[in-house]
């Protein structure tokens, strides 16, 4: 019996992973196996050892996103500018077909609206940990709780992928900046500034 390597099989299933988010980037999530297979240089066999269908890729890749961001968000936070500015490089340069794709899909697709939604609920938690730790450290404003502003990012951050579908002219460099003044504002400035909401609880 073949022994499977654990890391060459994980190495292999992010491979086949990143292959399919390209077809259903470019393509939506309508890409068929035949034309992952084909991005991916593998046959149905071997993608199917990995994957049983097409929604387990789809389950594969929510799950990617989502340790890609719990890695990049745990970094350290030890300055008024390092939370935004990690918020900003995780979303800066995203393509936003597959993400409009799946929100129109989810209006048909009962089983990609409930794990859109899972994923939101996922995703906003890691934001509202790191925001947290933000707001311990006297770095981010406090004024509104930590899953708020996390709310009100996910709905900025998401919106920030239309930005060059809008306006092809911005440049990725630019929409970078754009994005990360507007998240620097949201944590630093709203409401007042960082402690004010634990200096009116001690009041």
């Amino acid at each position: 019996m073949r022994t499977v390597n654990p890391d060459q099989h994980e190495k292999k299933r992010r491979e086949l992973l990143r292959a399919a988010q390209r077809r259903f980037a470019a393509e939506g999530v309508q890409a068929s196996i035949a034309s992952i297979c084909a991005e991916a240089g593998v046959s149905p066999g071997h993608l199917y050892h990995y994957f049983p269908s097409k929604e387990a890729i789809l389950e594969g890749l929510f799950q990617l996103v989502l340790d890609e961001a719990a890695t990049h968000l745990s970094g350290d936070v030890q300055d008024a500018r390092d939370l935004p500015a990690l918020v900003a490089d995780l979303y800066s340069g995203k393509g936003p077909s597959l993400l409009f794709d799946l929100l129109a899909e989810s209006q048909r697709n009962a089983a990609i609206a409930d794990r859109l939604r899972r994923h939101s609920a996922e995703m906003k938690q890691l934001l509202a940990s790191a925001i947290a730790r933000g707001q311990a450290a006297g770095l981010v404003d406090d004024t509104l709780p930590a899953a708020d502003l996390a709310t009100m990012l996910l709905a900025v951050l998401d919106g920030s992928k239309a930005i060059r579908l809008r306006d092809p002219a911005v440049d990725r460099g630019h929409a970078r900046e754009m994005l990360l003044a507007l998240v620097s504002r949201v944590l630093s400035t709203l409401g007042g500034r960082p402690g004010a909401g634990v200096e009116r609880q001690r009041a």
